[in-house]
């Protein structure tokens, strides 16, 4: 007989999860783990102590769970299981966990500025969670996590930091993570991320205002990752750091106030906080578990841009353009924990009868405690325009940590539609150099263009360790000529020098010198008076150890073209010395000297005497001197570095004379021989071969003219001296006291040879410039002294002579 009503369906009873933590089947009767997920701290979180967290809070939700609970609780008169209540506006922390079982409970997120939010409860029982710390009001910073659970549990999350409402107050710090205290598992709660800066307000002149843009506000540091647990697990990872707060502009001026406000100053970006580490460093083993991730650093705020002057009905500017503001720093100033941030950028200058100038790029900051690189250094503001006076000049750019350097900020131009108003171009801010990091100097910005002058170019920053070039020199401005008494004259602007490069990394070669910028060049045109602006130097080569490659000099800027006269060619940059490590083995390749610039053409325009910029007669420009060769080292094929050719000197007309050519460069000395062994007991050790001299450069060629003379050929560059040998080391005895020989002293280097001369410029109908000097060759090292019981070495041959001239 069926029966009247059926059966209800099987179903879990509420001790099933008590039962669950002394039973070890039911620990893996979950689904499988993600594809790729294999470490062990992953599996007994998803395989262990979810399940059983999942059901133990399944447990304490339930109605019957809570009847149970309460009797257990009130029969002992302590609080054995069950979550703590979360935090309130009056109670703002979260109660604690159970003694046995539960979870803290959460921190309580502030709604009133200023006002912190709650800690997270802790979980002090076997079991559970702590709880997650509350956010912070504006301006306040983030709750801490709760502890974990004493067997199994998880560290709470640390709050967020409120966001500032005002930019003088920093934005609140991200709460620590919890600790998880756990001798078998547990994981360290995240920190919290930092709160933002507020922004800074746009300038005014209304109501007394100072018409400069306000400051952004700094933004708050992220909390510290939590500690993991004793056996398995991950330490916390460190909150980000708070965005800065952005600038404001400066004003536009006003009748009452006709120039332009400045920009305010970037805000800093909140550090990044720091890793929770492992509970342990017995089972330091990356199987039960690995330290946290550092938190990012927040970027620097950018610097406000400088307002422009007032004008009047007609368009005329009246007054000058503000300045911009400077770039913030990034990853916070005196807390820096976190993974490096970028630099802020500076703001650009105003436009006005003069420009303001750009703000400066702030430099990068590096990561700590981490392997993530640093940040990028901020670029340079441009400078403003200038309608009847000087261009603003760039900002400098920001030194990077390992994201590449700033780029200087470019000059600002003067106004060039009317000739009869004298205008100057702003000079180019400085690239930012690359500091303790891989990485390339930055270029320097290029000057502006004016009628009267243009703006020097900026010297391009250095280069990083790992091998890096220096940046170029910015280029100089040009200059489209002023018209005074009936005269227009002009003079271009200077290039930048190049900067340094770097020294090599473990197995890269040093860094070569940067390029220097070109000068500007000068107007053309009838009855125009003008002056081409000098080239840039270029940067000495990297010196480098360790047998790798030094730098290379670079090579000097052309000068800029002038009616009148040329500017000079830029001197070429050293190269970088070669040594042998300190830890022995084989040196590396000296660097050669750079090339130097060509010097700029003359239209052969003769100088007033009363011109305004003092100049004397006119010419073509010379060419810059070669960069000499570094110092060699004493392996073989280790010679000194080439000094680099010098540059052309610069054609003329009419009756001006040509430019002379430049001096080669000076080759490089090689080492002296590596030291010979003294053995107690076995022959002496021979003396190494001194290293091969470098050799000169060869001179630049000399200008051609018309009428004038033609410029004289430069003198080629003297041969480096070659290294003298080292001497034998003496012989050791034998087991039977006999004196066994001594080693051969080494060889001497060979001198190099001297530069070949640069050939005299020839003219139509004057006087052909006179060939170079060819260069000296360089001496031979000195044979050393052999050991006892073997005759000295061999003396190095000389260096071939250099061609003479002709």
């Amino acid at each position: 007989m069926a029966p009247v009503t059926t059966a209800p369906p099987a179903q879990a009873d509420e001790f099933d999860w008590i039962a669950d933590l002394f039973d070890p089947s039911s620990w893996f009767a979950v689904e499988p783990a993600d594809a790729g997920t294999f470490d062990m701290t992953s599996m007994l979180d998803q395989w262990l102590y979810e399940p059983l967290h999942t059901s133990m809070e399944a447990w304490i939700s339930s109605d019957f769970g809570a009847m149970v609970n309460g009797w257990i609780n009130t029969s002992a008169g302590q609080f054995l299981i069950g979550d703590g209540a979360d935090g309130t506006a009056e109670h703002p922390d979260g109660g604690n966990g159970g003694l046995w079982f539960g979870d803290g409970g959460d921190g309580w997120d502030s709604t009133e500025a200023g006002v912190a939010g709650g800690n997270g409860g802790n979980a002090p029982g076997w079991l559970g969670d702590g709880g997650n710390g509350g956010d912070g009001g504006a301006g306040a910073n983030g709750g801490n996590g709760g502890a974990g659970g004493t067997w199994m549990g998880n560290g709470g999350a640390g709050g967020a930091g409120g966001a500032s409402l005002d930019p003088t107050i920093i934005g609140g710090d991200g709460g620590i993570g919890g600790t998880a205290s756990a001798w078998f598992f547990g994981n360290g709660g995240n920190g919290g991320i930092g709160g933002a800066g507020a922004d800074g307000a746009a300038g005014t002149y209304a109501n007394g205002g100072t018409g400069n843009g306000g400051n952004g506000g700094h933004g708050g540091n992220g909390g510290a990752g939590g500690r993991s647990g004793f056996m398995f697990g991950n330490g916390g990872n460190g909150g980000d750091g708070g965005e800065a707060g952005a600038s404001g502009d400066g004003a536009t001026g006003t009748i009452d106030h006709v120039d332009g406000g400045d920009g305010g100053l970037g805000g800093w970006g909140g550090a990044g906080g720091a890793a929770g580490a492992r509970g342990s460093t017995i089972y330091s083993s990356p199987v039960y578990g690995q330290a946290g991730h550092l938190g990012a650093g927040a970027d620097g705020g950018n610097g406000g841009n400088g307002g422009n002057a007032y004008q009047d009905a007609n368009g005329n500017y009246l007054g000058d353009g503000g300045n911009g503001g400077d770039g913030g720093y990034s990853n916070g100033l005196f807390a820096r924990t976190g993974a490096g941030a970028d630099g802020g950028s500076g703001g650009n200058g105003g436009d006005g009868l003069n420009g303001g100038n750009g703000g400066n790029g702030q430099s990068a900051t590096a990561s700590n405690g981490g392997s993530e690189p640093g940040g990028k250094g901020g670029d340079g503001g441009n400078g403003g325009f200038a309608s009847a006076g000087k261009g603003g000049n760039g900002g400098n750019g920001g030194s990077s940590r390992g994201g590449g350097a700033g780029l200087g900020g470019n000059g600002g131009d003067g106004a060039t539609d009317d000739a009869t108003v004298k205008t100057i171009g702003g000079n180019g801010g400085r690239g930012g150099s690359t500091l303790g990091a891989d990485g390339a100097g930055g270029r320097g910005g290029n000057g502006g263009t004016g009628t009267y002058a243009g703006g020097n170019g900026g010297a391009g920053g250095g280069g990083g360790r790992g091998g890096y070039a220096g940046g170029d020199g910015g280029d100089g401005g040009t200059s489209t000529g002023w018209q005074h008494d009936g005269v227009t004259y002009s003079h271009g602007g200077n290039g930048g020098d190049g900067g340094r490069g770097a020294t090599p990394g473990t197995d890269t070669a040093a860094g070569d010198g940067g390029a220097g910028g070109a000068g500007g060049n000068g107007a053309t045109g009838n009855n125009v008076v003008s002056i081409g602006g000098n080239g840039g130097n270029g940067g000495a080569g990297g010196s480098a150890s360790g047998g790798v490659a030094a730098g290379n000099g670079g090579s000097g800027g052309a000068g800029g073209s002038g009616t009148a006269s040329g500017g000079n060619g830029g001197s070429g940059g050293s190269g970088g010395n070669a040594t042998v490590p300190l830890t022995g083995g084989t040196g590396g390749t000296a660097g050669n000297g750079g090339a130097g610039g060509a010097g700029g053409d003359s239209g052969g325009v003769t100088m007033p005497t009363d011109n305004p910029y003092g100049a004397g007669p006119s010419h073509a420009g010379n060419g810059g001197n070669g960069g000499n060769g570094g110092t060699g080292t004493s392996d073989a094929g280790g010679t000194g570095g080439d000094g680099g050719a010098g540059g052309a000197g610069g054609n003329a007309q009419g009756t001006v004379n040509g430019g002379n050519g430049g001096t080669g460069g000076t080759g490089g000395t090689g080492f002296k021989g590596s030291v010979a062994t003294n053995p107690a007991h076995a022959a002496g050790g021979n003396g190494g071969d001194g290293g091969v001299g470098g050799n000169g450069g060869q001179g630049g060629a000399g200008g051609t003219a018309v009428s004038g003379n033609g410029g004289a050929g430069g003198n080629g560059g003297a041969g480096g001296t070659g290294g003298a040998g080292a001497s034998g080391g003496n012989g050791g005895t034998d087991s039977a006291g006999t004196q066994l020989a001594g080693g051969n002293g080494g060889n001497g280097g060979a001198g190099g040879n001297g530069g070949q001369h640069g050939t005299g410029g020839a003219s139509s109908s004057g006087t052909a410039g006179a060939n170079g000097t060819g260069g000296a060759a360089g001496n031979g090292g000195a044979g050393g002294a052999g050991g006892t019981g073997s005759p000295a070495g061999q003396a190095g041959t000389d260096g071939t002579d250099g061609q003479p001239g002709q």
